[in-house]
């Protein structure tokens, strides 16, 4: 596969600056969710999530307490002391716990598919951080070579004319066009350390400038096969873990309000008491309960939890048509970043074209001026309509290779699944 490369370097600092070395996109990638604080924050509370999902509620509840007393009487001249350790377990089991399995289950996949959407956007930052950065290189690099051009024009022509070979007018546009573009890389250079800074602060730590290749046009997969992978995306799947959490509601509101509910529980004790006068003695006690419940007020016309259920119901209802839109919408997403992918590679074909034409053009004007056939106002503005093609191409190129990147970051897959290899 032919890919352009953008040669640029960077030096790391860690402390101290140690080495220097290419900074590649997915190194950006790396460091900025191992220091990102919104990365680790959302670290954190997938592990919290995780935790309360992987908690127990069969666990008995199980208690140790420990007493002493002492008394003194100074009428009758004595004193006695006891100590009453105790022990007991309790559990309890309604029916209405069966669904407790399935709501942690729903809680830990909904937490950990949330942490990837957060990992995925922040992704989608650093990418186009790091290839607003290599657009800015570009166009800084491209503005230098041009200035390096206006100025050797403007010295041969002022060569020129101390030989009078020129007139002045030729000297005065020479001029121009160099003080001109001399600013155009002022401008240019401030861009380049503005993303530059950007990136920066994503990733961590600072470099002096970023190496990767931009991608050429590829052959896309069909569109309809890239939509079916929308399917599977966080944000789908998120949605579909709404209509889950909307059915569990309903189930166990159900089960608590509007179905018989058969309570268990059981709890033993065991205590004891030491006395310095009575000895010692030893108690226990069990106790165990069935209760069966019934609510009758789900069955009253507009009572609370009739109207809490029929609500509940309708939480479906909007859950699963807000699966549907998402779906509609994430192919709609799917398809405009298919056709700005098509649109991109019809238009560098269109620029390929023109930068021959101007190139050409250019040469032929350069070799009009040297004849004396055309000014020099003419032969600068053919510069920099060749200037303008190769700055075009590359714009495009880049913009091909984040659009590239964002369908497959859209899709949650790499690029390779998106094209035909």
């Amino acid at each position: 596969m032919s890919r352009i490369r953008i040669t640029l370097f960077f030096i790391l600092v860690l402390g101290t600056r140690l080495f220097a070395t290419d900074l590649t996109l997915e190194q950006a990638l790396q460091s900025a969710k191992a220091t990102n604080i919104t990365a680790q924050n959302a670290k954190i509370t997938l592990e919290k999530q995780l935790n309360q999902a992987n908690s127990n509620q069969y666990l008995p509840s199980i208690n140790i307490s420990a007493g002493s007393s002492a008394s003194v009487s100074l009428l009758e001249q004595n004193s006695s002391a006891q100590i009453s350790p105790t022990a007991s377990i309790s559990f309890s089991l309604s029916s209405t716990d069966r669904y407790t399995k399935a709501s942690n289950s729903l809680l830990a996949k909904t937490a950990q598919t949330t942490y990837n959407s957060s990992i995925l956007n922040l992704e989608m930052q650093v990418l186009q951080a790091y290839w607003s950065v290599a657009a800015a290189q570009l166009a800084y690099e491209q503005q230098q070579a041009a200035t390096e051009q206006t100025r050797a024009s403007y010295e041969s022509i002022q060569a020129h004319y101390e030989q009078g070979l020129t007139n002045s007018l030729a000297v005065s546009q020479a001029k121009l066009a160099y003080s001109q573009s001399s600013l155009t890389l002022g401008s240019r250079k401030t861009d380049y350390e503005t993303a530059k800074q950007e990136l920066q602060n994503l990733v961590g730590y600072e470099f002096e400038e970023t190496a990767d290749e931009l991608w050429d046009t590829q052959s896309l997969k069909p569109l309809a096969d890239l939509q079916d992978l929308a399917l599977g995306t966080s944000s789908i799947q998120l949605l579909a873990y709404q209509i889950e959490q909307a059915e569990l509601a309903l189930k166990k509101t159900r089960a608590s309000s509007a179905s018989p509910i058969v309570a268990f529980n059981a709890s033993t004790s065991l205590s004891s008491t030491l006395s310095t006068t009575a000895g010692a003695s030893l108690r226990d006690t069990t106790q165990v309960g069935v209760t069966v419940s019934l609510s009758l007020d789900p069955y009253l016309p507009n009572s609370t939890a009739q109207v809490t259920l029929e609500n509940l119901q309708q939480d479906v209802i909007i859950a699963q048509n807000e699966l549907q839109q998402g779906i509609r919408t994430v192919k709609s997403e799917v398809q405009a970043r298919y056709q700005n992918l098509l649109q991109i590679e019809a238009e560098l074909d269109y620029l390929t074209e023109y930068q021959r034409v101007a190139e050409a053009t250019h040469a032929l004007t350069q070799a009009s001026y040297e004849a004396g056939e055309v000014a020099y106002l003419t032969l600068a503005e053919s510069e920099q309509q060749a200037l303008n093609a190769r700055l075009s191409i590359l714009q495009q190129r880049i913009n091909y290779t984040v659009s590239l990147y964002e369908l497959a970051y859209l899709l949650e897959t790499d690029i390779n699944t998106i094209i035909n290899i």
